[in-house]
This record gives structure tokens, sequence and C-alpha cells, in this order.
């Protein structure tokens, strides 16, 4: 007798590493179909707990997509559970729609709540690659917690299944913190690409194989379902990226030699250093505390406002909402309205002297011990009872936190959502975007075609900050009945690093695993100490531990767009391009000349860190006076 569900959502992902190609403008074709890390990692972990507890658990793997493909992958998973051999009961159902590459993440989202709800064993549990089903928009898995009436927790970097198997022990990654919660079923978890220490699912056997193809699916249909999905974004186009770089490279011997030669490049002829390279050094500037006026969320009327939620770091606002107001400021002067920012924090107080020069006119407090460790869950109850009605316009920074709780708030709303965009237009009240998808490979322009509601994610590094002069008003207001179900059991704080931000930095000096080891980062820190910029890390790296977690850059890590990005023993695998191909300018330092990363440079270095970073270092100093 089982005595806990779960259901995994897989989803035939292109393989964006392979061959793609555009088809009538706007859609995206040609790519292999794999599970994908996402899936795989969510499948690992119901495989484990179904070995860890015999005869307890029910799990259901779900997909749709055009009949081959899902067939193939569907088969695969089954090949890895080995159902004869599986200590639990297994269901496997698909929905083969030839049309999916047309349906946008929102008709997904509504066909798989359908395809929930026709399951005999309702879910506890779901796992959902949280990027898995879609062009990288982490839609689909908040709009179908919402669509269940489920919480939703994303970034998970481990779950274990509690005694009682009603709530779960789960660990998220925040900062550079590790932060362990208590979470009770029923819920959500996106996954991304590491989860219990595994980056991938085990591998199929011949016996799984066979015993795949002998399995029965359950084959759904639209009939069944009962549902028309509508969709509530449109791919106007998608243009293929084109690389601008310069591609120079050094591939000398000589330490002194590759180090002249360098400095001769990025100082003189490409003029990628001057003698200013700092960035700011993170530390809070002294500014007049400001007075709020206690207010009600009915007198404030949000829901007329262009609303940006504030990006922070518990004592002052980050550049990254300084950047993204540049947007809500475009869509508040094309629609007549006002920017009001939002923020949620232990306490406002200590962060309002820093809402004041770019642009927003009212500052809105919300106070509580739910924001110490902010997740999707705590910050969505909040903003949905403070705005009463639907906001017209709600803009959040582009971060883990930011893109979920657009997307979840984007269900809650019924509105639409365009994620991550890197650029914006106003055009008769809706909004365009265009983002940056597959990798770093192409750029889709998006329009949002429903009514209701309109939100966006904001790729922070793409814009400008705007200065001005103007005093916002500030006001705080008091919001009750808020539960939040999860609490928190422990706090493992990690090591603190200080100086520049990663996405403030105008330098940045990467390492990856090429460095060899932890102590060798040293020698990075201090040409990062140079140029007054940051130090920065690859996935494996900080997997490693040989470097703080939030030091990590890449797709599940920081985006940044510094003028100068070094990358020191990186490969260039396509998750840590997608977070530092927005720099003005890449220089790589890789012995392997057929390294990804050296397509991306502007200049590469053929050779090994040590014969080129302690000689660099000593040289760029004597050019730069220090």
């Amino acid at each position: 007798m089982t005595n806990l569900n779960i259901a995994c959502l897989l989803s035939p992902m292109a393989d964006t590493e392979g061959p793609m190609d555009i088809a009538d403008g706007n859609v995206l074709t040609g790519g292999k179909k794999i599970m994908g890390k996402y899936g795989e990692v969510g499948l690992e972990a119901t495989i484990t707990f179904a070995e860890q507890n015999p005869n307890t658990i029910h799990t259901d793997i779900l997909s749709i997509g055009k009949s081959k493909e899902v067939t193939s992958l569907q088969q695969t998973a089954i090949a890895m559970i080995q159902p004869k051999k599986h200590p639990g009961t297994l269901g496997v159902h698909a929905l083969n729609l030839d049309d999916i590459d047309t349906r946008d993440a929102y008709e997904v989202a509504d066909l798989l709540v359908a395809m929930i709800n026709k399951l005999d064993n309702k879910p506890d549990l779901i796992f959902t690659g949280r990027e898995s089903w879609d062009y990288a928009h982490g839609i689909v898995g908040p709009t179908v917690a919402q669509g269940l009436g489920m919480p939703y927790y994303s970034g998970i970097n481990e779950v274990q299944l509690n005694d009682d198997k009603k709530s779960v022990t789960a660990t998220f990654i925040e900062g550079n913190d590790k932060i362990v919660y208590n979470v009770p079923l029923p819920a959500v978890f996106g996954t991304t690409d590491w989860l219990n220490g595994k980056d991938s699912a085990r591998f199929t056997s011949l016996k799984g194989v066979m015993m795949a193809k002998k399995f029965k699916r359950n084959q759904m249909s639209l009939g069944d379902l009962g549902v028309t999905p509508a969709a509530k974004t449109t791919i106007e186009s998608i243009e293929p990226v084109v690389s601008e770089r310069r591609n120079r490279k050094i591939e000398a011997d000589d330490s002194a030699q590759i180090a002249k030669e360098m400095v001769d490049i990025l100082v003189n002829q490409d003029k990628a250093i001057a003698g200013n390279t700092a960035g700011d050094d993170g530390a809070n500037q002294a500014a007049d505390p400001v007075s709020w006026a206690d207010a009600s969320a009915a007198d404030l009327n949000l829901a007329e406002d262009v609303v940006i939620v504030a990006d922070h770091d518990n004592n002052a606002i980050r550049l990254s909402t300084k950047q993204a107001t540049a947007v809500a400021r475009k869509i508040a002067d094309a629609t007549g309205k006002k920017v009001s920012l939002l923020v949620l924090a232990k306490n406002p107080d200590q962060i309002g002297a820093s809402c004041a020069g770019f642009g927003v006119d009212r500052v809105i407090g919300v106070a509580s011990d739910d924001f110490e460790h902010t997740h999707v869950n705590s910050a969505s109850k909040y903003i949905a009872n403070l705005f009463g009605a639907a906001p017209s316009y709600l803009v959040t920074v582009a971060n883990d936190l930011g893109r979920d709780l657009a997307a979840y708030l984007s269900a809650h709303f019924n509105g639409g959502l365009l994620q991550d965009v890197t650029d914006l237009t106003v055009n008769g009240g809706k909004l365009s975007g265009k983002r940056i998808v597959s990798n770093a490979r192409f750029i889709t322009t998006e329009t949002i075609t429903a009514d209701g509601p309109q939100i966006v994610s904001v790729r922070a590094t793409a814009f400008d900050p705007v200065l001005s002069d103007n005093a916002p008003s500030f006001h705080k207001v008091a919001i009750g009945g808020v539960t939040v179900n999860a609490t928190v059991t422990s706090v493992d704080k990690g090591e603190e690093t200080k100086g520049v931000p990663l996405n403030e930095a105008k330098v940045i000096v990467s390492g990856g695993r090429g460095m060899k080891a932890s102590e060798n980062f040293a020698q990075l820190q201090g040409l990062a100490e140079t140029f007054g910029g940051a130090m920065g890390a690859s996935r494996a790296v900080t997997d490693l531990d040989w470097v703080p977690h939030n030091l990590q850059i890449g797709q599940t890590g920081t985006t940044v767009a510094p003028d100068v990005y070094f990358a020191v023993g990186i490969s260039g695998a396509i998750q840590h391009l997608t977070g530092m191909l927005g720099s003005k300018y890449i220089v790589a330092v890789n012995p392997d000349a057929d390294a990804p990363i050296h397509k991306h440079a502007d200049l590469s270095i053929i050779n090994k860190w040590e014969n080129v970073i302690p000689a660099f270092s000593e040289e760029i100093k004597r050019a730069l006076g220090k």
C-alpha cells in the first residue's frame, strides 16, 4: 500500500548544443529532443526515494509533446526505473500534440494541470524542471502549482523525505548560505541541474530497455482532458545571435612575452582596460534617513501603478533594481502611470535611504520576519494580499527569486509574462520584449497577447540605471493574515565575501576546474583586486567547494555583464556562457585551442593559467601604475 504519491513532469527538451533551425521566422526546430538535466535529477530523486522506502511510493510520469519524442523520452525514463525491479508502483501518461512547438508555456501548464487532475493518485510531491518545458521561461512549474493550489519552491539543492512522509526537509542555497526548511506536502519543486549530489539520472540497462518496450503507457487526448488552453504570449520572431568578438589569439610560450602582448592588446590596442576599472565597492553610502508614513493597501491603490519589486541585500537596494527601474519607467512614461518600488524586507527602514535618485515615485515598505530568508512562496502571498485587485504592470529583476516570483504571480493574477527581457517596447499598452534563449544562441521577440496584468522580469545588466533627482514618497504597509507553511530549521552560514558584488563589477576574473585546486584561486583574487573588480567561478568549482557558492556565474548562478571578463581555466560549457556572454570584452585563458570558450572570446591565450596569470598580474600593475 502506497502512502506517498510523486509526479515527475518530463519534457522532450531540445538539445541546444546540437543543430537548430528557425522555421517560419518564429519557431525553433531541428534540435534533438532529450530529457535534460533538470528533468533527470527530479526523476533520479524519485527513483531513489522508492528504493529507500520499498512499497510505499507511487510514481507518475507525465509528458506532453510530439508522439515520437514523447515515446522516446518516456521509454528512457521507464528503462531507468525498471518496473519489474522497482520497489513501488508506476504510471506513465502521455499527451501527444503535433503542434506543441506553437503552443506557449501557459497552454502547456494548463494541459499538465488537467492531466494531473485525471490521475487516480493525486500527487503529494511534484518535480518539474525549472526551465525544461520552454525556452528557459521557468513559467510552467509555478503555473502548474497555482493551478493545483499547491505551493511552489524552486532551486532546491537537497530534498529528503521525513519519516511521516507528510513533509520533506529541503535545502536551498541563498547567496553563500545553506537554508534548511521543513516543507509540508503537497508541494511542487522546481529542479535545476543539481539535486541530492546528482547532476543526472542513472544509466539505462538492456533489461530496463526491454521492460520499457513492454510497459503499457496511458495515452491521453485533448478530448479526455476537457480543457481548451489559451495562450497568453506569442513569439513574433526569432533571430540567431551574431557574435561580434574580435577573436584575437596569443599562442606564445614565454610567460613574459605573453604578459606584454596581453597588456598591449588590452590597454593600448583594444582599450578594454583603462586606469579606472573599479565598480561599486559594495559599501552602502551614508544617506539621510527617510520618513515613512503608515498607509493601507487600499489607500495606495497599487493596482494602478507600475510596480517594481526591489532586489536588495537587507541593507540597501542593489544596482540591479536601479537598472530594472529603467524598464518600469519606460512603461510608466508610455502609459501615464506612476512607478512604485516595493521593498519586502525584515526591516525596510534600513533600506529606505537607498531608494531615491533613480526614477521611482513612491516606495512601499512591507516588513515581516518571513523576509529574513525570502522565497517565492512567502513573497507571492504578501504581494497578492497587498494588491487585492490584479496589478496593471509588475516588474521584477530576473534573478532566481525574481523569475520565479514573476511566473507565480502571473498565474495567480491570470496575467501574461515576459521573462528575462533585454529590451522592451510598449505599443498600445501591450508589452513586447526581446530575450536570449536556447543557451544564448537565439534572440526571440515576444508579446503578451492576453488581457489583464502584464508582468516582466528584467535582465538588469542589459539596461543602464535611470538617474533622477525626484524625491519619492515613502509608505509603510502592515499586511496580516499571511501564513507561510515552510519553516526554517537551520541556517549554515557560508564564508562571507567582501568587495564589489559580481553583478556590479566592471572587471570580473573567473576561474574554472582548470585552476586545479582551491588555493590557486588566490591568484585570481589578487588580479581582480588589481582592477578593483570581483572574482567569479564556474558551477564545477562551486560544487567542489573550492570557492563560495555565491561566486557562481552561469544559467543557475549570477548573470553578469562587466566591461571585461577573464575566463581562466574555464572550458566554456553552455550553462556558464549563458551567464556571461553579455560581457563587453572577454579574455579566455585555456591550453585547449578547441575549448568552446575561445569561440566567444575577444582575446584568447592558448596556454596554462600558471604560465599566464602570475606574469600578467605583475605586468598589468606596472601598466596601471599600481
